[in-house]
């Protein structure tokens, strides 16, 4: 399977995605418990939370091409 048919492949987005609501679910639980005071922590979070977000636009980006029929994606 070529890099083009993996980064057009729903299957592959949507295990990312879960992947990530997982993780950052599960970090959000552990700050409220244990490191809610901790300034680091939730600037960390930010910066992750802005990658996030950014790659969340690279996919969405991804998906308007494949949905493009004059896009050989």
């Amino acid at each position: 399977m070529s890099i083009k048919e993996r980064l057009g492949d729903g299957r592959l987005w949507m295990r990312f995605w879960v992947a990530t609501g997982v993780a950052m679910g599960l970090w959000g639980l552990l700050t409220c418990i244990f490191w809610l005071d901790s300034v680091r922590n939730l600037n960390i979070m930010t910066v992750v939370g802005l990658w996030i977000a950014t790659a969340a636009g690279f996919q969405a980006t991804l998906s308007m091409r494949k949905a493009d029929p004059k896009d050989e994606l």
